[in-house]
C-alpha cells in the first residue's frame, strides 16, 4: 500500500498493470447462520475498523474516473487518483467544458435570433403587399366589395399570392431554420447537451464512475443483485447510432465490485448467486479487477453496447458473504473453495453467554436502538425485561439470544406504547405488554388461534377429581421456527389376559422411526423392571392420547409411565398436574425440549403444577419467569412423589 501504486493508474493512456501485483487476494469471509444473528452488521462494523486501520496507517481511498479513447471509442480508458483527487479532477474538467459549451451557446442562440428575427420580417412584408390593396380600396376609398372585386377574398388571395409568395417562402425557411438551428445545437452537445440513457449528457468530459471522497471505507450491499449491478454495464443509447447520442465513456456504471474497491462486499443468501454470475465474481476475488461492459441477459448482440468494454477496473474487495445453513450445499464449487482457501467459514451462534458483561451490551444494544429511532429511554427495570426476554428466547437459563431483530420490534414497541401514554420513560408494563400482545410474528398468531380452538373443544379438567389412568401431558406445536404447548390428555388402560395381549397406543406417529415408537419400547421396558409385568404379554394394554393425531416425540414417554404404573399400584393421579419427560430404561427421567412453552400451555389452561425434567430446571428455564409451580424431577419415583394422590 505504501508503494503508491495509483501513481501507474494515474494517466488513463498508459498501460495499466496487474492489481495483483501490489496486493494479494483476501481475506474473504462467509458467515452461515439464522436469520437476525447480526451478519450485516458484523459486515458494516469490519467497514467502520477498515475505516480506522486505513486513518491509522495513513492508507489512502481512490477515486475512478472514466475517459474518453479518441482512437477506439468502445474502449474507454480508466485511471485512478486518491480521493478526493478524481473527483475534483472531474469538476474541473466539466467546468472547463461547460465554459466551452456557453459560447457555443450564445452564438447559436445568436443565429437563432438573428433567422428568426429576419424570417419574421419577410412574413409581415408579405403579408402587407397581399393585404394592403385590398384594404386600401374598401377601408380608406370606400370602395364596395363588389365593385372592387366581383367574389370574395379567399379568391382575391389565390389570385394575389404568386405576386408575393417568394416573400413568405423566404420568412418561413428563415423561420423554421431558426427552430431546427436550436435543437441541432442542443442535440450535437452545444450548450448544455442532449440527455442519453439515466441522464448521461453528451460531453467529451471525464466521467467519475467511484466516488470515495466521503473518506470512509466502502460498506457496499450487493444482496439479490444481479450481473449488471455486481460487475457494471453499459447503457445502451437509442441515439447512438451515426455518433448523435452520449460517447461511450459517459454510459458506462461501475458495479457493485468496483465501488467496494478496498472495502466490504456483502453479499446475503450467497447462494442465489447464478452460476455465471459466481465465475465472475471468482475472476474479481482472484484477479482484483474486472473490465466493466454489457452484463444484460435480455441482449444478445442487438444493442451497439454490446460491443463497448473499458480497461480493467480495480476490484480489490473483502468479500463477506452471509446465508443459513442450507447455502453450503447450493453454493458454487469453485466460489466455496476460494473463500474456504483465502478465508473463513463460520458458523453464527444463536446465543451468548447471559454474563454480566452481555448484559451491559444488551443494555448498549437498547441505548442504540432509542438514538436510532429517536425514541424516549428505558428504565432500569424495563431493560431488565428486555433482557430476561432474550434469555427466555435463547431457551436457555445461562445464555442470551443473539437474533436481534425481534428484539428491535419489541423494543420500539414498548417506547411507542410509553409515549402513546405520556411517559418520559418507557417502564417494565410496557415491555411486558409488547411481548405479550404485539409484537408477535404471524407464525405465532397462528399457532395460538389453533391453540386457543383446542382449549374450546378440550376434555381436560385440572378441578377434576383424581384418577386412576388418566394424566396431563404436554407437547408442542411447531411452524417455522415458532412454537406453543398443548396439554394431552393421556388415558390408559390395562386388560388382564391369559394369552394373545397386546400394547397399542392410538393418537401417534405411527413412522416406525418416529421418536414416539421407540418411547414406547422404553415404558414397555421401564414397566417390566419396575414391577415384573409385561403390559403386552400379560395385558391387553391400551394408551389414547385423545383428542389428538400424529403425535410424535419423547418427552410423552415418563407420562405413558406414569398412567400405566397408576393402573398396576392403583394409585390415583392428580389432574391438575401435567407432566412432560422422556423415560429411560434405568427410570432416570432425561431432558425435553420446547420446555418453556410446554410450561405456558399448563398455566394457561389452569394447572396448578408442571414437573419437568431436573436438567431442563437447571439448564433452560427460570422459575421466576411463570406464575404456575415448576417442580424438576430427576427420577420416576420424584414424579411420582408429586402426582400420585398417596
Amino acid at each position: 500500500m505504501k508503494t503508491k501504486w495509483w501513481k501507474s493508474w494515474s494517466d488513463p493512456n498508459k498501460p495499466k498493470p496487474n492489481v495483483k501485483a501490489w496486493i494479494p487476494a483476501g481475506p474473504f469471509l462467509l458467515m452461515l447462520g439464522d436469520a437476525g444473528t447480526g451478519k450485516s452488521l458484523i459486515g458494516r462494523a469490519l467497514a467502520e475498523e477498515l475505516t480506522k486501520l486505513y486513518r491509522k496507517h495513513g492508507i489512502q481511498l481512490y477515486d475512478v474516473v472514466c475517459w474518453e479513447n479518441k482512437t477506439i471509442p468502445s474502449e474507454p480508458k480508466i485511471s485512478v487518483h486518491p480521493s478526493p483527487k478524481g473527483k475534483e479532477l472531474v469538476i474541473k474538467l466539466k467546468r472547463k467544458e461547460a465554459r466551452k459549451g456557453l459560447w457555443k451557446k450564445i452564438l447559436v442562440k445568436a443565429a437563432q435570433a438573428f433567422m428568426g428575427i429576419l424570417g419574421a420580417t419577410f412574413l409581415t412584408i408579405g403579408l402587407y403587399w397581399l393585404l394592403a390593396p385590398w384594404i386600401q380600396n374598401i377601408a380608406v376609398f370606400g370602395i364596395p366589395i363588389q365593385e372592387f372585386y366581383h367574389h370574395n377574398f379567399f379568391e382575391y388571395f389565390v389570385e394575389q399570392f404568386p405576386n408575393v409568395g417568394y416573400m413568405f417562402m423566404i420568412g418561413g425557411s428563415l423561420t423554421f431554420s431558426s427552430i431546427f438551428v436550436g435543437w441541432l445545437g442542443r442535440f450535437f452537445g452545444y450548450g448544455k447537451g442532449m440527455k442519453g440513457v439515466g441522464g448521461a449528457e453528451a460531453t467529451k468530459a471525464p466521467k467519475l464512475i467511484v466516488d470515495n471522497s466521503s473518506g470512509k471505507a466502502p460498506f457496499v450491499d450487493a444482496t439479490g443483485h444481479g450481473s449488471s449491478q455486481l460487475f457494471g454495464s453499459i447503457a445502451w443509447d437509442p441515439y447512438q447510432t451515426g455518433d448523435l447520442g452520449t460517447p461511450e465513456h459517459q454510459r458506462v456504471t461501475a458495479g457493485d465490485v468496483h465501488r467496494a474497491h478496498l472495502g466490504i462486499l456483502y453479499i446475503d443468501e450467497i447462494k442465489n448467486l447464478k452460476p455465471d454470475e459466481a465465475v465472475t465474481l471468482l475472476t474479481v476475488l482472484e484477479d482484483g479487477q474486472l473490465p466493466i461492459a454489457l452484463r444484460s441477459r435480455w441482449h444478445g448482440g442487438d444493442t451497439a453496447a454490446m460491443a463497448v468494454a473499458t480497461e480493467p477496473v480495480p476490484a480489490l474487495v473483502f468479500l463477506v458473504g452471509a446465508g443459513n445453513m442450507d447455502s453450503l450445499a447450493q453454493i458454487h464449487p469453485a466460489l466455496m473453495d476460494r473463500i474456504r482457501g483465502y478465508g473463513k467459514v463460520v458458523y453464527m451462534n444463536n446465543d451468548m453467554p447471559n454474563t454480566v458483561e452481555n448484559r451491559r451490551k444488551y443494555v448498549q444494544f437498547i441505548a442504540q436502538e432509542v438514538k436510532r429511532f429517536r425514541l424516549i429511554p428505558f428504565s432500569r427495570e424495563a431493560c431488565e425485561e428486555v433482557v430476561r426476554e432474550a434469555r427466555r428466547r435463547s431457551g436457555w437459563r445461562t445464555r442470551l439470544t443473539c437474533k436481534f431483530r425481534p428484539m428491535i420490534a419489541i423494543i420500539k414497541t414498548a417506547a411507542i406504547l410509553a409515549i402513546k401514554e405520556g411517559k418520559k420513560l418507557v417502564e417494565r408494563k410496557h415491555v411486558i405488554e409488547a411481548i405479550e400482545e404485539h409484537c408477535k410474528a404471524i407464525e405465532e398468531q397462528v399457532l395460538e388461534k389453533h391453540a386457543e380452538t383446542d382449549d374450546i373443544y378440550s376434555i381436560i379438567d385440572p378441578k377434576a377429581e383424581p384418577k386412576i389412568g388418566e394424566i396431563a401431558g404436554l407437547a408442542v406445536i411447531t411452524k417455522g421456527e415458532f412454537e406453543i404447548g398443548v396439554p394431552l390428555l393421556i388415558k390408559a388402560s390395562m386388560v388382564k389376559c391369559k394369552k394373545n395381549g397386546y400394547f397399542r397406543v392410538t393418537g401417534i406417529n405411527r413412522d416406525e422411526n418416529s421418536w414416539i415408537v421407540h418411547s414406547m419400547e422404553k415404558v414397555r421396558h421401564t414397566i417390566l423392571k419396575l414391577y415384573g409385568v409385561d403390559i403386552a404379554e400379560e395385558y391387553k394394554t391400551h394408551i389414547d392420547f385423545a383428542q389428538e393425531h400424529q403425535v410424535d416425540g419423547p418427552s410423552a414417554g415418563v407420562a405413558m409411565t406414569l398412567a400405566l404404573a397408576s393402573i398396576i399400584l392403583k394409585k390415583k393421579i392428580r389432574q391438575d398436574v401435567a407432566v412432560t419427560g422422556e423415560i429411560n430404561i434405568d427410570g432416570v427421567v432425561t431432558p425435553v425440549g420446547g420446555v418453556h412453552w410446554k410450561i405456558l400451555a399448563a398455566q394457561r389452561r389452569g394447572f396448578k403444577k408442571v414437573l419437568i425434567p431436573k436438567k431442563n430446571y437447571e439448564q433452560n428455564i427460570d422459575p421466576k419467569d411463570y406464575k404456575i409451580k415448576v417442580v424438576p424431577c430427576e427420577t420416576l419415583e420424584d414424579y411420582m412423589r408429586e402426582i400420585f394422590v398417596d
